[in-house]
């Protein structure tokens, strides 16, 4: 059973790899069985196809950042917290830079709607914690955001997807968490009252 787990993890690991380092050529079975060094019919009774890699790739996604992100809150001000969960997942994004390709759902045709839409829920659970803890503030504090709620949450979860996506374009060349702190500085000056 351990042995089988590992595997998996390797196949996962390696389609990551892949998405790192290529142009986004077609990613094939053939291609992936050679990099983890595991046979084509190994991968098929782990993965029934590509697309359930991707969502497992997915799961592993919310499993790492979401258990973070789960004690990140409890020792966390409201005021803080927004910007740590944002440079949580930017340096997830810079440790595993395959994953931002996934983020940016670039690696997905349109029948891949599943995985789309699953990645587009990890989005929308990260805008509830962030609107959560800026709502948090507001009790906590008895003070009003400067941007009204929604707006708040949008421009922190526009800043969020656009750090990524221009960290895909820069080739994962660019900084993303040490230009983070200090764009968060100047947003969390935008957002919250003095």
């Amino acid at each position: 059973m351990e042995k089988k787990k590992q595997r998996k993890l390797i196949i996962m690991q390696s389609l990551a790899a892949m998405l790192e380092e290529r142009d986004l050529l077609k990613i094939t079975t053939a291609e992936l069985a050679k990099r983890s060094e595991i046979t084509e019919a190994a991968i098929y009774k782990h993965f029934p196809s590509k697309r359930k890699i991707f969502e497992e790739l997915v799961v592993f996604f919310e499993e790492s950042v979401f258990t973070r992100i789960k004690v990140m809150k409890e020792e966390s001000r409201p005021e803080d917290f927004p910007g740590q969960l944002i440079a949580l997942v930017l340096k997830f994004c810079e440790t595993n830079k395959g994953f931002s390709r996934i983020l940016t759902r670039e690696v997905f045709t349109a029948d891949e709607v599943k995985i789309i839409d699953k990645v587009s829920n990890c989005f929308e659970k990260i805008n509830i914690e962030i609107r959560q803890s800026l709502q948090e503030y507001e009790r906590t504090t008895k003070k009003k955001l400067n941007l009204n709620l929604a707006a708040s949450c949008d421009l922190l979860l526009s800043c969020l997807e656009g750090q990524i996506q221009s960290f895909v374009r820069s080739k994962f060349k660019k900084d993303l968490s040490g230009s983070w702190e200090n764009q968060w500085n100047f947003l969390k000056k935008a957002i919250f009252a003095n």
